[in-house]
């Protein structure tokens, strides 16, 4: 294991393990291994492929890239992020272009131009972005989503699930946007002039016009109540 008080430099590049008690200030930073870094990172350009373990804010004045897993205590800003991996993120994240999601990730709230998911996204606060794209394969969750364009597709179960039973449909709090596709979600409040609502979605309350609407797809109030043994819904 290397360890270091703080981290200066033009261009950083480690492997292994490394532990920084202070900060880290570089211009381009590349790592491969396992990276703690105690005080807050500040970089043109950032990425580790490995596992990344923040106690501080990221700031990243260009694109931010993990692929492995990460966990950040403090707040995370960027021109451009992809994640990819276990991302799970204690306070807001804040990126002036594109995120890009792969995996799990999880994070209080999102302010975001460009949101692309695929995996398993938990957001239980707010999505503040331009255009939401998400494909969701396991358990996720949204508080309240504002964008221009919001889409959201739950991908059908593969095999497994079909046999063994998937979990229930995401659940969402609030969505306002300009145009909104639904698939396999479960939403409270919609205000949307044009709505497409996909195999498995529902929502509770809409303010709004459907366009389409699946043959397995609701809108209003439903049962909570869990389906008699044996049977399901």
């Amino acid at each position: 294991m290397s360890r270091r008080d703080s981290v200066h430099a033009l261009t950083w590049v480690a492997e292994g393990t490394v532990k920084v008690t202070g900060e880290v200030d570089v211009g381009n930073g590349a790592v491969t291994g396992a990276l703690s870094v105690a005080g807050p990172i500040t970089a043109d350009t950032f990425g580790c492929r490995g596992a990344l373990d923040s106690g501080g804010p990221i700031t990243v004045g260009g694109t931010l890239t993990t692929y492995g897993s990460l966990h950040g205590v403090g707040p995370i800003q960027a021109k451009q992020a992809s994640f990819t991996g276990t991302t799970r993120i204690v306070r807001e994240v804040v990126v002036e272009g594109s995120l890009t999601v792969k995996g799990h990730f999880a994070a209080p709230s999102l302010r975001v131009a460009e949101l692309r998911g695929d995996g398993a996204v938990d957001v239980p606060g707010s999505i503040d972005a331009v255009d939401v794209d998400v494909r969701i394969r396991r358990h996720s969750r949204f508080g309240t989503i504002r964008a221009r364009s919001v889409r959201l597709i739950r991908v059908p179960p593969n095999p497994f699930e079909w046999v063994f039973g998937r979990s229930p449909p995401t659940p969402v709090g609030r969505i306002e946007a300009e145009r909104l596709e639904l698939e396999g979600v479960d939403v409270s409040f919609v205000r949307c002039p044009e709505v497409i609502l996909g195999r498995e979605a529902h929502v509770t309350e809409i303010e709004g016009t459907v366009v389409r609407r699946h043959s397995s797809a609701g809108v209003g109030p439903r049962s909570k109540s869990p389906a008699p043994y044996g049977l399901s819904r």
